[in-house]
């Protein structure tokens, strides 16, 4: 008898945060990735994280091409079908749906959990509390996708926002808005209203997220499902050439587009969250991801 079991997937992202300057991002020309400690102690957090939740058998990391040498003494521990290597960066709605779409080659009826490897918490038992109660469905999120939101200590507009609002029975709240504001006094109006930041932390069973993006961008799923039907000497080529000529595509914006009555949204447990690149963008002090992380058994 076939039962649901939860998988993690890692997004890598473009080899850094798409907002970076410049000179700290992958030379796409040369395929050399920057030598960045620091981001590589990020995502030996995230894997460890994952392996809090599930087995490595169930974590699955995305990668682009030009990240392949760099990230392979982190991603040694992992099955070799479990490093998806996208031919290029085109964003994490694509990420998502990629390796979504793999894991259901693998597990039907898979739920998923899907989160940045660049991100930075100083209470990891607190954010993995939070990680397990948006993996267990419930009447409300059993058919929705679950977004994790946070909540802010200030305002900035770096991040983006979750306007949640009606309260469910599993402690749950409908997902009213999700935006990005263009002006600190938007966003000061937002925190004070009670928005959540926005932790790109998504889950979802994985018909569920499938279904959602179809909904939203179904050429995009089309060509994706597509490609991956090839046979497998011709699937890696049919997926190079579909790269290509695909725009960069983010998840949030995607749901921002009218999927936001599918969504569900937790309020995070207290754990200390925060994206370093936007951080240093905007001078907020003690994020550092060299910070101490609480172990976790």
């Amino acid at each position: 008898m076939h039962r649901e079991r939860t998988w993690v997937i890692l997004l890598t992202g473009a080899g850094a945060d798409p907002h970076e300057p410049q000179n700290e991002r992958v030379n796409n020309a040369s395929g050399e990735f920057p030598a960045s400690p620091d981001r590589r102690m990020l995502l030996e957090m995230t894997l460890s994280r994952a392996r809090s939740i599930v087995p490595r058998e169930r974590t699955v990391v995305v990668i682009h091409r030009a990240q392949r040498q760099y990230w392979a003494e982190s991603l040694a521990m992992l099955p070799g079908a479990n490093v998806i290597v996208q031919p290029c960066h085109r964003g994490s709605a694509l990420e998502v749906l990629l390796a979504t779409l793999l894991i259901l080659e693998r597990d039907p009826l898979a739920r998923i959990i899907a989160m940045p490897s660049h991100h930075h918490v100083s209470n990891e038992t607190a954010l993995t509390g939070s990680l397990l109660d948006a993996a267990i469905p419930t009447a409300q999120t059993r058919n929705n996708l679950t977004l994790i939101g946070i909540k802010p200590e200030r305002a900035d507009t770096e991040s983006g926002y979750i306007v949640p609002g009606r309260w469910f029975e599993d402690g749950s709240r409908s997902v009213l808005r999700l935006l990005k504001p263009t002006g600190l006094d938007r966003a000061r109006d937002l925190v004070a209203r009670g928005a959540l930041r926005d932790s790109s932390i998504v889950a979802a069973r994985a018909l569920v997220l499938v279904a959602i993006l179809r909904a939203r961008v179904p050429d995009l799923v089309d060509q994706m499902e597509t490609a991956l039907a090839q046979g497998a000497d011709v699937r890696q080529r049919a997926l190079t050439q579909l790269h290509a000529q695909l725009p960069s595509v983010d998840l949030s914006h995607v749901l921002a587009q009218g999927a936001e009555a599918a969504c569900r949204v937790i309020t995070a447990r207290s754990c200390g969250w925060s994206n370093p690149a936007s951080a240093q963008r905007t001078g907020i002090a003690g994020a550092s991801p060299l910070g101490h992380v609480a172990a976790i058994a």
